[in-house]
């Protein structure tokens, strides 16, 4: 929830939970911002793939459960398969394992959600609710920072790399509005060692950190 007084909010979104994560948390902290982690918890640190030629893996779970304090944990598909391509049976088990298993490692049930691959249905959707998830990202940027209605697809401001992210930043640090006004960033951590860009993000944060009129919280403390 959103203190009053406020009329702008900045919150982060990441995907995965690979190893990167380590440092992007640090980060966060250091800047004391707020993300969500949609993660994947039938999946370890014993699957290996490609980012521009660079190895990732992700993180082992049950040997972080502390990385995260502070933050948000969302649900992300307990393998990271596309829900569109799911029997109702493989559904319903890709988002009920995820959740319950995310809640007791880090102790609070999930209600958010990130949709693996941004492929979402309506047939998607409705498990969801069934599931008790009341917000799903998408991957579709909206270049924008109003209040959305569709929650269930939401779309984030912008991706990381996107190559409007500091207009867009400048242009939410100069924005009156009697509206909340909401900056919802999104991405991978391991895109920052692919692209060797982690100063990018480093430049994002002191831009739009530490502000007085700026609250900076998880997806679900901003979105709920």
């Amino acid at each position: 929830m959103i203190p009053a007084g406020f009329r702008k909010a900045v919150t982060f979104s990441y995907d995965d939970g690979n190893q990167q994560d380590i440092r992007l948390i640090e980060l966060f902290n250091q800047y004391q911002v707020k993300g969500t982690f949609n993660l994947n918890s039938g999946l370890d640190d014993s699957q290996e793939w490609l980012y521009r030629d660079m190895p990732v893996r992700r993180l082992n779970l049950p040997e972080f459960t502390t990385l995260y304090q502070g933050h948000e944990i969302a649900v992300h598909g307990s393998q990271h398969r596309n829900m569109t391509e799911l029997s109702p049976a493989e559904l319903h088990d890709e988002i009920i394992s995820d959740r319950d298993r995310l809640a007791g490692l880090f102790g609070n049930v999930p209600v958010g959600m990130a949709y693996p691959y941004g492929a979402y249905s309506p047939e998607v959707i409705r498990a969801l609710r069934r599931a008790g998830i009341r917000y799903a990202r998408t991957v579709i940027s909206s270049y924008d920072f109003a209040p959305q209605t569709d929650l269930m697809a939401f779309r984030p401001t912008c991706h990381h790399d996107d190559e409007q992210l500091f207009a867009l930043a400048e242009a939410f640090l100069h924005t009156e509005s009697d509206q909340m006004q909401i900056f919802f960033l999104w991405g991978h951590s391991y895109e920052f060692d692919g692209n060797h860009n982690w100063d990018r993000l480093e430049k994002f944060l002191n831009l739009i950190a530490g502000k007085p009129d700026i609250f900076y919280g998880t997806n679900a403390e901003i979105l709920l």
